[in-house]
């Protein structure tokens, strides 16, 4: 993430880390712009339609708020969140994995990388994707597209990928990640330490989590006229449930099912539905404000242009497990 993983300029590069709560197994991931006032805090998600209180219980997004060099009214956050258990429109901070000034933090989701890590003097970013390991080195290297590999993963909680590329000299590459908070030069706080080894060229910097669309897009979504009732539940596992009721003349046909999802590079969404007989039907969704997503034209059988509006309460099924948190996903 680092930096924002670039923001601009160097923060453009990373782009597109009190009380004591009890931990938790299950929150929700959540990213969006923060809002201080008068001691209160106020998260306004990235694609949500309002904002909703939040409690500090980690203490550490207040302490980021604190040590700004400048003080600040707002910030972008990416956190693991879960309800009050007096009051559901409380919520509370489990933890705090990205927070940073940037005021189009937003516009970042990182769709492909697992991870982003990214440094400073020189300027450098290794992203952590399927298809291999991309390597870019201002002022001495083309971008580098190294094997894609497992990672090693050491007893004290160290990711680390190892590849070489067999071209003209040859290159040994090795990225390592480590759960230590990290800031960079323009104050934003990454939940990883990261280091870059090329051949004998050393480079630390920041990491995080990538596929922000995937994570942020788990909710569920409704469509309703007088004739038909869509309801869409996006699963963090990738999974999908499509429920479509048609009200007609003779009655009321439901029909309940099941598939898959992805965000592509470009920000669609794309929705894999199985139907009846084993066959399946693609469904291309643009993201729209307010968490909308909006059926492409052609796509029968639904009109053109249907949207689906994103719920704000959740189902207990899309709770993101925090434990997960540190699995590939990212980097900015």
């Amino acid at each position: 993430m680092l930096r924002f993983l670039v923001v601009l300029g160097v923060g453009l590069l990373l782009s597109g880390c009190g009380n004591t709560a009890k931990h938790v197994t299950s929150s929700e991931f959540q990213r969006g712009v923060v809002i201080r006032d008068a001691g209160q805090l106020v998260l306004r998600p990235c694609h949500g339609t309002s904002g909703h209180p939040l409690q500090d219980d980690s203490g550490e997004l207040l302490r980021w708020f604190d040590q700004a060099p400048v003080a600040l009214g707002q910030a972008y956050a990416e956190l693991m969140v879960f309800p009050d258990s007096v009051d559901p429109g409380l919520k509370r901070i489990d933890q705090v994995l990205l927070v940073g000034s940037q005021p189009r933090a937003c516009d970042f989701e990182l769709n492909g990388n697992h991870y982003r890590a990214a440094g400073e003097k020189p300027l450098w970013i290794a992203d952590v994707r399927d298809e291999g390991i991309r390597v870019k080195v201002r002022g001495s290297l083309r971008q580098l597209r190294f094997p894609s590999v497992e990672p090693e993963r050491t007893d004290t909680g160290l990711l680390i990928w190892r590849s070489q590329l067999n071209m003209q000299e040859g290159y040994q590459m090795s990225l390592t990640l480590s759960r230590e908070v990290c800031h960079d030069q323009y104050g934003t706080r990454y939940p990883y330490s990261a280091e870059l080894t090329l051949n004998t060229f050393n480079l630390t910097g920041c990491a995080r989590e990538g596929n922000l669309g995937l994570r942020s897009l788990v909710a569920r979504y409704r469509y309703e006229d007088t004739a038909l009732s869509l309801q869409l539940d996006l699963k963090a596992d990738g999974q999908l449930i499509l429920t479509d009721v048609r009200r007609e003349a003779e009655g009321t046909v439901a029909s309940y099912m099941k598939g898959e999802w992805r965000v592509l590079e470009s920000g669609r969404v794309l929705l894999e539905v199985s139907l009846s007989g084993g066959t399946k039907q693609l469904l291309f969704l643009e993201r729209e404000g307010h968490g909308s997503l909006r059926i492409k034209p052609g796509h029968k059988p639904y009109q053109a242009g249907v949207l689906l509006r994103r719920q704000e309460t959740l189902p207990s099924e899309h709770k993101f497990d925090s434990r997960q948190a540190s699995d590939p996903s990212a980097v900015q």
